[in-house]
C-alpha cells in the first residue's frame, strides 16, 4: 500500500483502477478506502486521494484516464508544454476521436476530430497531450493570434524546427480547419529569429484566409460521471 501510496503522491492523486490493481489493491479493498473517505472516484475507474489538494494538472489527468481515450490539447496543451501565453489557461480541453463518449469529469472543453491518432500523442509527466506541433496547429482559433504567436516563438526557442512545426501544420490541414492554415501562414518565411509579434501579426492574418468553422468541433455539455 505504501508504495501506490507514493505513486498518488506522484501523479496528482489520481490512477486509474488497472494502476491501482498493479499495486496488489483489489476492488474489494478500494471501496473499503473509498467507504473510508480516503479514496474517491471522480470518473469511471478512476481514483483519487482525497488528501492530495486539487489542481488544475489534476483535472487534466482525470480527464485523460475517464472513458473516451481524450488527449489534453489545444490550450491546456500549451499550458502543459511550457509555452508561452498559457501560464493561466485554467480550462481542461480535452481532444476525443469523433464518435467517443468521453467521461469527462469537471470543467472540461471537449474537443471532437477524425483525425487524431497515436503520432499526435506524447507523455508529460504521465499525461498524454497532444505533441506541440500538433498543438500548434490547432491552436489560432481558440488562443488568439497574438498568445500563438508567443508559443510559436518560445516553440522555436526550445529547440523545435520551422520545417516540424510546418509538418505537423500540414499533418492536420483541412478544409474548414483555420488553425493549420494560420499556423502556416506564419512560419511562411520565418526562421528561428523571429519575434513574437512578427509571428502573431502573421498568424493573425493567416486565420482570416479560411472559414472560422473548424472541423475540430467542441463541446461545452456537462460531464456524466461516476
Amino acid at each position: 500500500m505504501r508504495e501506490f501510496f507514493h505513486f498518488l503522491r506522484d501523479h496528482d492523486g489520481v490512477a486509474h483502477s488497472s494502476t491501482v490493481r498493479g499495486f496488489g489493491v483489489t476492488w474489494h479493498r478500494e471501496q473499503r478506502l473509498v467507504e473510508a473517505g480516503v479514496l474517491d472516484r471522480p470518473a469511471s475507474r478512476v481514483v483519487r486521494c482525497v488528501a492530495v489538494a486539487p489542481s488544475w494538472r489534476q483535472r487534466c489527468r482525470i480527464a485523460t484516464l475517464a472513458p473516451g481515450r481524450g488527449v489534453i490539447s489545444h490550450g491546456a496543451a500549451a499550458r502543459l508544454h511550457g509555452l508561452d501565453g498559457f501560464a493561466d489557461h485554467d480550462r481542461v480541453d480535452l481532444l476525443c476521436h469523433k464518435g467517443a463518449w468521453p467521461g469527462r469529469p469537471g470543467e472540461v472543453i471537449t474537443h471532437f476530430s477524425r483525425g487524431l491518432t497515436d503520432a499526435d500523442v506524447v507523455d508529460v509527466d504521465g499525461i498524454r497531450v497532444l505533441s506541440v506541433p500538433a498543438t500548434l496547429a490547432l491552436l489560432a482559433p481558440h488562443g488568439g493570434p497574438e498568445r500563438t504567436g508567443r508559443a510559436v516563438a518560445a516553440a522555436l526557442r526550445t529547440g523545435w524546427t520551422v520545417e516540424q512545426l510546418r509538418a505537423g501544420a500540414l499533418r492536420w490541414r483541412r478544409r474548414g480547419r483555420p488553425g493549420p492554415g494560420a499556423l502556416l501562414h506564419a512560419l511562411g518565411g520565418l526562421d528561428q529569429a523571429s519575434t513574437p509579434s512578427s509571428i502573431s501579426s502573421a498568424a493573425a492574418h493567416g486565420s482570416t484566409l479560411r472559414s472560422t468553422t473548424d472541423s475540430v468541433s467542441s463541446s461545452h455539455r456537462s460531464p456524466v460521471h461516476n
